[in-house]
């Protein structure tokens, strides 16, 4: 019969092990939806970002020709208008690669909407990675045995590629050797509660820290239709004022040569 405070401890134990398993799933399924909130993000703004940038370079280009040619006019005599634009492509050459890149990229993500698991083979899908953490993750298990360090392998390179076959056939392989071997003593099982509540408190950390970054921080965003017709709003306004910038700098471009 186990000492009473022993089985208080190894019920913490067990709570334990279990938050941290839900907690390591989580995080790769956040991970693992970046790809489709950057698609999201591609579908709602992406079409408006691309055509604000392209404003912005037309814009600044349009100053910067008239800068050149200001300069021209005033120093008298012959001046080449092939020279200046030749000049105007090489310092906007960067600027607009930069532009064709996210233009592609933008639609590179928009076409990855099409590719998305359903929702009960995705729910499966972490619902057997999660079983598999607690089987073998290295934070859980930290004497690992080779042969379960590549059974860990095969887990996580089968969950990225979304092959549940090969998350079954582990999970039927590590079934019977998934007892956990817990201390015996009271002390050495405390011991292992601190270990795993200090590693709790790491991944939550971790955890925090990954949904505020980019691109999860834009999720708020786009889970709210309200707020994304604000900010596509915002946008059009932008890129209103920007052709309009770049409509009067035209304007007074084509003043100048008619001088």
């Amino acid at each position: 019969m186990p000492h009473p405070e022993w089985s208080k401890i190894a019920e913490k134990h067990e709570a334990l092990v279990s938050q941290i398993a839900s907690i390591i799933a989580e995080a790769h399924a956040l991970a693992d939806s970046i790809p489709v909130v950057l698609a999201r993000y591609a579908t709602a703004f992406g079409d408006r970002l691309v055509k604000l940038q392209a404003l912005e370079i037309e814009a600044a280009r349009c100053k910067r020709e008239i800068e050149l040619l200001q300069s021209a006019i005033n120093q008298g005599g012959h001046w080449d208008y092939a020279n200046i634009q030749e000049k105007l492509d090489a310092e906007f050459h960067e600027w607009q690669e930069k532009l064709d890149r996210e233009a592609k990229q933008f639609q590179h993500q928009q076409g990855l909407l099409h590719h998305l698991l359903d929702a009960e083979t995705a729910r499966v899908l972490r619902d057997r990675f999660r079983v598999l953490a607690r089987r073998l993750h290295p934070d859980l298990h930290p004497q690992q045995t080779p042969a379960e360090e590549e059974l860990w392998h095969r887990v996580t390179a089968a969950y990225e590629q979304q092959n549940l076959e090969e998350l079954d056939a582990i999970e039927v392989i590590t079934r019977e050797q998934s007892q956990e071997d817990l201390p015996r003593s009271v002390d050495a099982m405390s011991e292992s509660v601190r270990r795993l509540e200090m590693k709790l408190q790491t991944l939550l950390t971790n955890l925090s820290h990954r949904r505020k970054s980019w691109p999860l921080d834009q999720l708020a965003l786009l889970d709210s239709p309200e707020a994304t017709a604000e900010k596509q709003k915002e946008l059009e306004e932008r890129m209103a004022a920007l052709t309009l910038l770049r409509d009067q700098r035209r304007s007074y471009l084509d003043q100048l040569l008619a001088r």
